[in-house]
């Protein structure tokens, strides 16, 4: 270990005082001056949900073929929305969960097994400096929420550091901060009562709320052993109140085992704890400064997410992020995802592996937060935490995924990322937008389509009308290319509906009914085939004041021409209805060219193929992260797709649309 990370009685010199008061105003400056815009933060911009602003992944290194199979579970925070997102390996978006449930803090995404079934689980609240405060919420796979799980006892409600399901998905665990008055003269806070953060966790029954297990760092280890010292680091804390209490320990995970004992790490300690499940002695102590084991080749400090994985009568098997800075001091020049084998034997702990972020300058240094993920293939998958940014590995160490959601000017940040298997079948309907620039069938129309969280959809079907009653015709299919897939019909008609469909042709989900947007005269000038251009406002004497508007009658019973009554068809039938006319056969596929029915099947799977191939190779070139590749999709927008539909401003975003470098 360090020296600048010897145990915390060495390190209370009151000449420490104003440095830490300097740092701490440094780091306002730092995160008052922070911006999220096009460059530190993209976003997606889609036609079917403007109210989606998901990070845009752009990827550094992305080895398909060696990646994987699977879905992303992240949940940044400090951006736009913030919330759950998950995306496919491509860097799609799959579901955003402020599209559903509205933006808030959300960390640890995962999918977990509760009664018997794989559901969608993580930590959501009110972000704090270092913790938060809030619940643990079970979603099933329509995305609805079915439990919620409080934190027990007579404290503090559970923070976000961990929450979850163990024994079958009976019991939870949880992390609760609780602050505490405490003595700390010995730290020379004098002049009265001191503060501090009690770290806490518990086991809780899910569906009673009843605890059934609580240990408390306070009553197991002396603050003396913290390397943290009061008002020295973003997350510490000055002792001084009970809204800022020395957080001396920072209990971020728990595991427990099949014996009944848990795994506990500290960061602010250096430590990991094993922790009997019986009277909540510690058993063993990882690192720190009382170390069981001998550091055979390695040391760590503010890690994150231990996690055991073997362990019998003479070894312990077990992963860390080792973070190996806490901001301030450094045991390394580097985070990295650390594979541990201890001989209990010997006494010893030694690292067998070890993976670090495959990035330009060398590695990753952060911070705060971080995990590690052991996947069934043996392949890691890590997510770099106060850096917003993930990557996979194979078990030698070749990085074939490394994906980045945010620049660090951002502080968009990431407790936990994660990869798993998930079937989402939301109990929403797919959303649909259509666009015409004239009306006329020389110009034809665009469909948009997109259903947030589907994971079973494979093509769409569309079907227009000439009335929002129908009958509808079938007019075009095309396959999931995105969130949102986009098609040409060489043909104009007022009324349309999508459906979605999985891989054995059965229907997901109807959209609702829509009616093709056509630009009026004066809007029509700054549209294209695929859309218009985003408005401006007129100068301030040409702006209409109230009543400057000519008025239009539209008499008694005004109507756009939906039926009210019927916005969503019947989700047990299909719609139907006869051939289209001569004239109205042709399909034209965005970024395939045009492809008509009479053609056939064949060679509209030979377009579709070539189109995924050449998404997928343009995803593998495009990071997304420089001027280059940003230009460079923008070129490859404008060669393939002509002018895009852009959309205003929102805060300092120009918003990006999605494009295939995604």
């Amino acid at each position: 270990m360090s020296s600048s990370l010897l145990p915390g009685r060495l390190h209370r010199p009151s000449a420490s005082w104003p440095l830490s008061l300097l740092f701490l105003t440094l780091l306002l400056l730092e995160f008052a001056s922070c911006e999220l815009n096009n460059w530190t933060s993209p976003v997606f911009t889609f036609q079917t949900r403007p109210e989606i602003h998901a990070p845009i992944v752009g990827f550094d290194v992305l080895r398909p073929e060696l990646v994987t199979p699977g879905f992303i579970f992240t949940a940044p925070y400090r951006n736009v929305d913030s919330g759950v997102y998950i995306y496919d390996n491509y860097g799609n978006l799959i579901w955003a969960s402020a599209a559903d449930h509205g933006p808030t803090t959300a960390h640890a995404p995962h999918v977990c097994s509760y009664k018997g079934k794989p559901h969608l689980c993580y930590f959501r609240g009110h972000q704090h400096q270092g913790y938060s405060r809030g619940h643990g919420v079970i979603m099933d796979e329509t995305y609805r929420i079915v439990k919620t799980v409080e934190s027990a006892g007579h404290g503090a409600v559970s923070d976000m550091h961990e929450f979850r399901l163990v024994g079958d998905g009976t019991t939870a665990l949880m992390t609760v901060y609780q602050p505490r008055q405490y003595d700390l003269s010995d730290f020379k806070i004098n002049g009265g009562m001191g503060w501090v953060v009690d770290s806490v966790f518990q086991e809780v029954d899910v569906e009673t709320g009843k605890l059934l297990f609580e240990w408390r760092s306070l009553d197991h280890i002396d603050p003396q052993y913290s390397y943290t010292m009061p008002a020295t680091t973003d997350t510490s804390g000055d002792g001084l109140q009970p809204w800022s209490p020395w957080d001396y320990f920072h209990i971020n995970s728990i595991d427990k085992n099949k014996d009944g004992d848990y795994l506990v790490s500290g960061r602010h300690v250096a430590a990991i704890y094993k922790i009997s499940g019986q009277n909540g002695t510690i058993l063993w102590e990882l690192n720190g400064a009382k170390p069981t084991f001998k550091m055979a080749n390695f040391r760590f400090s503010s890690q994150h997410h231990a996690r055991w994985h073997f362990e019998n009568g003479t070894h312990t098997y077990l992963t860390l992020f080792d973070n190996a800075s806490n901001g301030v001091n450094r045991t390394n020049d580097w985070s990295h995802g650390l594979i541990v084998l201890i001989d209990h034997t010997e006494m010893t702990a030694t690292m067998i592996a070890e993976y670090g972020a495959p990035d330009p300058e060398g590695g990753v240094s952060a911070g705060s937060q971080g995990s590690m993920q052991l996947l069934p293939n043996n392949n890691v998958f890590m997510g770099w935490g106060e850096k917003a940014y993930f990557s996979e590995h194979m078990s030698n160490g070749l990085p074939v995924m490394y994906g980045k959601m945010a620049r660090p000017e951002s502080w968009v940040m990431i407790y936990r990322c994660y990869k798993f298997n998930w079937t989402g079948l939301p109990i929403t309907s797919p959303t649909l937008w259509t666009y015409s620039r004239t009306g006329q069938d020389l110009d034809g129309m665009m469909f948009y389509v997109s259903w947030n969280g589907a994971t079973e959809v494979r093509t769409w079907n569309f079907f227009t009308s000439d009335s929002p009653k129908g009958p509808w015709t079938p007019v075009a299919n095309t396959a999931w290319t995105s969130f949102e897939t986009r098609a040409h019909y060489d043909a104009f008609r007022p009324w349309s509906l999508a459906q979605g469909l999985d891989e054995n042709g059965r229907v997901l989900g109807v959209s609702a009914v829509v009616k093709t947007f056509v630009p009026s005269p004066g809007l029509a000038s700054f549209c294209s085939d695929q859309g218009c251009g985003v408005a401006s406002l007129p100068p301030d004497d040409e702006k209409i004041t109230q009543g400057g508007v000519e008025f239009r009658p539209h008499g008694a019973n005004y109507s756009t021409g939906y039926d009210t009554a019927n916005y969503f068809p019947a989700l047990d039938s299909s719609p139907t209805g006869e051939s289209d006319s001569p004239g109205h056969e042709s399909v034209s596929l965005v970024r395939v060219g045009s492809v008509t029915m009479l053609i056939g099947f064949a060679a509209l799977m030979v377009g579709l193929i070539g189109c995924c191939f050449y998404r997928r190779r343009a995803m593998q070139i495009a990071n997304g992260w420089s001027d280059n590749a940003q230009q460079f999709l923008a070129g490859w927008e404008e060669a393939y797709l002509g002018s895009r539909v852009r959309q205003a401003f929102l805060g300092k975003y120009a918003l990006v649309p999605q494009s295939a470098g995604a």
